[in-house]
């Protein structure tokens, strides 16, 4: 979990792109605002709940 997050704010390190490589990250990417959305709503839960 903590390594999906790291990589995330590192820039991609430049690398040839292999047959199947622009696959492969645009899944890591879909994985990366999956995590990043999921992490959103909860901080936004916690906001509304601690308000009320």
């Amino acid at each position: 979990m903590r390594n999906i997050l790291s990589s995330a704010f590192h820039p991609l390190r430049p690398r040839r792109i292999r047959r199947g490589g622009r696959q492969m990250r645009e899944k890591r990417t879909a994985w990366v605002l999956i995590v990043f959305s999921v992490l959103l709503a909860g901080v936004e839960l916690y906001i509304v709940y601690a308000a009320l």
